[in-house]
């Protein structure tokens, strides 16, 4: 892999006059040294967080997470370059200029998520939580265990009585960063509540274009159709597994039993020869493509970092097995690739993540799914695994099963996170045990740990999980978009990449989300083609 746009960047601070913020913006052309300037400044900081957070995961070099944001802060609590911003922002409707339109738009929304990200004491909380949780070591019975070893061996185990056991391991975790992570959650909510917002997850709905009403709205729809499917599998396993109650610890140990292809057939020593395999026959040139793809422990099933876009992008997958570490590896495949075919002039069209704003994180799971549903089609099945025919046509048969289990993990995660933004002060334990009996059906018991906090998306990554549940209404709808286009040949087809780079990667966050959607598959966002996949109609 080329690394030297990485070296060439360390020297650009050295070339480049940095933004006048004593001077007055008087003159589109003064605009565009302005945000030329700033955009720069931008991608230094974004390659230094990238940088800072690769090496936290990878444990490759130092992780200096406090100077990186540091970075961040230079930008964005500077009052003078956010009020030329927004000043310029309020005239842009008579530039006549759409690009420049765009990237003012993007850098308002900018300024209101990294005002929050960059503050001092938020990012000092916010990254002593990461290192805590990153650095974190669990234990059962008195010996060290991974996180991926507590996920493999939950699904794995038949005993009832070890299942609850290695399910309570995370409460390790949880106890210990469960008071720090409220009072995060409460300086969010401040802070947002100066930008004029009810609380941070409404502040973040908004930079991410999505509509709160729609979204709860779509979320309680999507539970209450999925209920009676999931209460079914409840039911069936208490019989089958012979259990008097059907508790937490038992959903992943119930679903491989009900659905699922024998890990033998997805081999992890073969997963990335696979993986570029496919990419290839659809047309990605993987060989040439600056991403790196690394196997390491950390809290995540996988993590994609784009640390310079286009030209350096790097992901992690943790150790699992099976068909779930394939589509891990597909889906976080399918995030480089957005990363390294995005072709836009401005920094800050590009899609950086860290500062919340920068681009849709929806938009970005979803077209990331798009790769990690290949692997669920009957001929991908028979192409690139030794399954039967038999298995393969039981196995699809019944994945609408653990996809509908999956979506209400998500609402699980959702909504606890969601709940305690719009009420930090409330127990966390009990409001924990109310949303697993709405959402999974099943109640931890009094004596049980609280899990919720060892959950490491709610402190780097907050306010993300509803971002899942609409890129799995993305992925299929752009699936059938596909199918309509390729047939069959939708997985093996060169044409195939270049309609996705055309429709879904080049043009990054030059335009809206919701248009690229309505763009690429002929209509907006809705969850038919998604109900159709879990088997559900109306």
């Amino acid at each position: 892999m080329n690394l030297t746009p990485i070296v060439l960047l360390a020297s650009l601070p050295l070339m480049v006059v940095s933004c006048q913020t004593d001077d007055r913006v008087t003159s589109k052309d003064q605009l565009f040294l302005f945000l030329d300037a700033l955009e720069h400044e931008y991608e230094l900081a974004c390659h230094e967080m990238g940088i800072a957070n690769w090496n936290s995961y990878s444990k490759e070099g130092p992780a200096d997470l406090d100077s990186a944001k540091a970075r961040f802060a230079n930008i964005f609590l500077d009052e003078k370059r956010r009020a030329t911003i927004e000043e310029w922002r309020g005239k842009s409707g008579s530039l006549a200029d759409e690009m420049l339109a765009r990237r003012l738009e993007m850098w308002h929304r900018c300024f209101i998520g990294g005002s929050i990200y960059a503050d001092p004491q938020i990012a000092a909380l916010e990254n002593s939580l990461q290192e805590r949780i990153t650095d974190f070591k669990l234990s059962y019975q008195g010996k060290p265990i991974t996180r991926a070893q507590v996920s493999n061996r939950l699904r794995e185990e038949k005993n009832q009585r070890r299942r609850h056991a290695l399910w309570q391991v995370p409460g390790q975790l949880s106890s210990q960063v469960k008071d720090d992570l409220i009072r995060l959650v409460k300086m969010r909510n401040e802070r947002a509540k100066k930008h004029g917002f009810p609380n941070y997850y409404s502040l973040v709905l908004h930079l991410h274009a999505i509509d709160e009403q729609w979204l709860i709205q779509t979320l309680t729809m999507l539970e209450e159709k999925t209920r009676p499917t999931y209460q079914e599998f409840i039911d069936a396993s208490k019989k089958k597994f012979k259990l008097k109650e059907f508790d937490p610890w038992d959903s992943d140990f119930a679903m491989r039993e009900a659905v699922s292809l024998p890990d033998k057939y997805f081999s992890a020593d073969s997963v990335f020869a696979i993986l570029h395999r496919f990419e290839e026959s659809i047309g990605f040139p993987v060989d040439s493509l600056p991403i790196k793809e690394v196997v390491k422990d950390i809290p995540y099933g996988g993590l994609s970092l784009a640390l310079r876009i286009p030209e350096d992008s790097r992901f992690l997958v943790n150790p699992t097995k099976g068909r779930r570490f394939f589509g891990t590896a597909f889906h976080e495949y399918g995030h480089s690739l957005q990363s390294v075919y995005t072709n836009v002039e401005h920094a800050i069209l590009k899609g950086y993540e860290w500062i919340p704003g920068g681009h849709c994180p929806a938009y970005s799971e979803g077209i990331a799914n798009l790769h990690s549903e290949f692997i669920d089609h009957p001929l991908w099945l028979s192409t690139y695994t030794k399954a039967k025919p038999a298995e393969i046509e039981k196995y699809l048969a019944g994945l609408g099963l653990p996809t509908v289990y999956r979506l209400r993990r998500l609402l699980r995660d959702f909504f606890i996170e969601y709940e305690l933004y719009k009420n930090p002060g409330r127990d966390a334990a009990a409001l924990e045990r109310e949303i697993y009996r709405k959402c999974l059906l099943v109640e931890p018991g009094e004596r049980d740990p609280h899990l919720f906090a060892a959950n490491i998306w709610y402190t780097t990554y907050p306010c993300y999980f509803q971002n899942y549940v609409i890129a799995d209404m993305i992925a299929p709808q752009l699936q059938e978009a596909l199918t309509s286009r390729f047939g069959e040949e939708k997985l093996s087809n060169p044409a195939v990449s270049t309609w996705i780079i055309e429709h879904l990667y080049a043009d990054g966050e030059a335009r809206e989300w919701t248009q690229r959607i309505r763009e690429a598959t002929g209509k907006s966002l809705e969850t038919g083609a998604y109900l159709r996949k879990l088997g559900i109609t109306d």
